[in-house]
């Protein structure tokens, strides 16, 4: 049987908040009964993402998508759909799953592949193997690993300088871990 809860936190979704009331009269002309929309308490960073691991799979919103609490969700371990669109707001969950290492999994490319994958919560092997990869790649892969982060963005900061100093415009760069282009990166 599929239980589908939807969860809002009360400082910025409360019962008499006209967001609430749309989204709760879609969600029970939807089917779901009022004891599957849940409101939920502030809490702290390590509850929040606690209470992230409780669920199965986190269906991004395509017009403007998770920012910090994706990041928090596959911390988690949590499997996150996500389908970019044009503007930046709608691709930053793209770029978090990319540097997740497992991108191809939980990227679409249109509206109908998007509920295609979120179709992916009813399927328990395949959503429970790619829970266990986040899970494994998470202190390892790109997005978490803060030293590899530092490191890169003092190479940007040494290869700007270094234009800087022989008198050349700003450019396009990469920047990659063993980078030599430079004269004076590390």
């Amino acid at each position: 049987m599929l239980i589908i809860r939807l969860f809002f936190i009360t400082a910025s979704f409360s019962n008499s908040s006209w967001l609430f009331k749309l989204t709760y009269t879609d969600a029970t002309a939807q089917g779901l009964q009022p004891d599957q929309i849940i409101l939920t308490d502030t809490e702290s960073k390590q509850e929040h993402i606690r209470h992230s691991s409780l669920s199965d799979l986190f269906p991004d919103t395509p017009l403007y998508n998770a920012h910090t609490t994706g990041t928090d969700v596959l911390w988690a371990g949590l499997p996150m759909i996500t389908l970019p669109l044009e503007k930046m707001a709608t691709r930053v969950a793209g770029s978090l799953c990319l540097a997740s290492g497992l991108g191809d999994e939980m990227i679409v490319s249109s509206m109908k592949d998007y509920e295609k994958a979120v179709s992916l919560a009813l399927n328990r092997p395949k959503l429970q193997d790619l829970t266990n990869r986040l899970k494994a790649v998470r202190m390892s892969c790109p997005l978490f690993d803060t030293p590899r982060c530092v490191r890169n963005l003092e190479r940007s900061y040494f290869k700007m300088w270094n234009l800087y100093c022989f008198g050349k415009h700003p450019q396009h760069f990469k920047v990659s871990e063993n980078d030599s282009k430079f004269p004076f990166d590390r």
